[in-house]
């Protein structure tokens, strides 16, 4: 784990941060611009696997409803750095909530790896998912930490 007083840590704390803000805003021009032009993404929401920022900024775009408001809400973050690289892990609970103050949400797990790019660190891979029953294939949305 790294010193929650160094600089990095800081500077990673404030992107997460701005991420969840500009995400739940539902802007996405503000959310691109924390990632890598390179980025590659493991949404919980398919396809399989995204890559590029032109790719990736479509998908957020499908992503985004058009009604309601969406919501992130990362618990206890986990950052690891070591030079220019770092990676970050936590659960989430991820939703939607609907005009009538109903949710449609979930808790799942996600990992960001970071690259400090031109002194400013960046988002170089994303991965969320939602666990399954091994038994009957189903996910598991009800499950909370």
């Amino acid at each position: 784990m790294t010193n929650p007083q160094s600089d990095d840590h800081k500077a990673i704390l404030d992107l997460l941060d701005r991420w969840i803000t500009f995400a739940s805003n539902k802007d996405v021009d503000a959310v691109m611009a924390l990632y890598s032009d390179d980025i590659c993404s493991f949404d919980a929401i398919g396809p399989l696997q995204v890559r590029g920022h032109a790719q990736y900024r479509a998908h957020w775009h499908r992503c985004m409803p058009e009604k309601g408001t969406v919501f992130f809400q990362p618990l206890d973050p986990s950052i690891r750095v070591s030079g220019d690289l770092a990676v970050v892990h936590f659960l989430i609970r991820c939703g939607l909530r609907h005009d009538d103050g109903s949710e449609q949400a979930s808790w799942m797990r996600a990992t960001k790896q970071l690259e400090k790019q031109g002194g400013h660190w960046r988002i170089v891979h994303e991965h969320f998912s939602v666990p399954f029953d091994y038994e009957n294939c189903a996910a598991q949305f009800d499950l909370a930490p």
